[in-house]
């Protein structure tokens, strides 16, 4: 049977800190991080200490076990995150998850590939997008198209 998982909408990490403390037990957050966590584009420094501070943040939170951040770009010099993701056909092994892990769930800006990584892993989806406005005419394309999608996959 087709399952559909479930979708929420935040609109900054302070609104996602609230979401998940509603988790009946500790989960594993996986964070895109380009315009999830830090602005699409910032120059590798800002980068860096846009990441790692989330890392910190969220892994001090009593709700989350594990942070794991992805991505499909290139190397920026963050050690614990996992680049060139192929976000959406990453594995649970690519991601060091074990059927242990069982409450995973996905943050991200993009549904066709963070949203389709949460529903392949049947794992919740937050669509957490940082700027819209300023976003390539490619990635605006791939939100349009994802918000068909997600009518699909997921349940609000």
């Amino acid at each position: 049977m087709f399952r559909r998982v479930p979708m929420y909408v935040a609109a900054d990490l302070d609104e996602l800190e609230r979401l998940i403390a509603t988790a009946p037990k500790p989960i594993v957050l996986v964070f895109d991080a380009d315009n999830t966590l830090v602005p699409q584009g910032v120059p590798v420094d800002e980068f860096q200490q846009g990441v790692n501070a989330a890392i910190d943040r969220f892994e001090a939170h009593p709700s989350v076990a594990r942070v794991i951040v992805l991505t499909n770009g290139p190397e920026r010099s963050v050690p614990e995150m996992i680049h060139r993701g192929n976000k959406p056909f990453t594995t649970r092994g690519r991601l060091g998850l074990t059927a242990a892990h069982t409450d995973v769930w996905v943050v991200g800006d993009q549904i066709l590939t963070d949203g389709v990584l949460a529903w392949r892993l049947g794992a919740p989806f937050v669509l957490l997008a940082l700027d819209t406005e300023m976003e390539a005419p490619r990635q605006a394309g791939m939100r349009r198209i994802g918000d068909v999608v997600a009518r699909l996959l997921f349940r609000r």
